[in-house]
């Protein structure tokens, strides 16, 4: 094993981590935490905020630690010179989704701050279209989107194995 086998085996080992923590947090928070902390008392309010803050901060590291570790292992990807217009799509896809949940993510903490200064909670959707729109947003489309780009990072190795064939 060479130097640059080790050091592509940290990267795509954290890559996978950071992955792994963002989108398994985003599932804890959508099933466990948030169900957990609904009733709408004062406790289960400070620990929604407290859980929030912290998870606010592993979102920014494990964003910076995908970006930087995927720009290596694309340029590795795509420098090796066998992957052609499929894998290049099938990425293209995957950074655009990996892009929209942090934008999503985002844009729920800049909603969440301002209901919480003005202390007011979202009005409950009144129709069914309404409904689903809600359901399809924020922290439960971030974690729909992750989901989709585990499937998709398993496609892109399926495709450059079949490419080194």
């Amino acid at each position: 094993m060479t130097a640059n086998d080790v050091f592509l085996l940290v990267v795509r080992w954290i890559h996978l981590t950071a992955s792994a923590a963002w989108v398994g947090g985003s599932i804890f928070y959508l099933l466990v935490l948030r169900p957990a902390v609904r009733g709408g008392n004062e406790s289960g309010r400070l620990v929604n905020q407290r859980a929030a803050a912290e998870f606010r901060v592993l979102v920014d590291v494990c964003f910076f630690l995908v970006l930087v570790t995927g720009i290596s292992l694309t340029f590795d990807r795509l420098s090796a010179g066998v992957t052609g217009a499929a894998y290049v799509g099938v990425l293209g896809v995957k950074v655009a989704l990996s892009v929209w949940m942090f934008v999503l993510a985002r844009r729920r903490r800049s909603r969440a701050a301002l209901l919480d200064a003005y202390r007011e909670r979202p009005d409950e959707p009144s129709g069914a279209l309404q409904r689903v729109a809600r359901a399809l947003s924020g922290y439960n489309m971030v974690v729909i989107l992750g989901v989709i780009v585990f499937l998709l990072a398993d496609l892109l190795k399926t495709l450059f194995e079949m490419a080194l064939r």
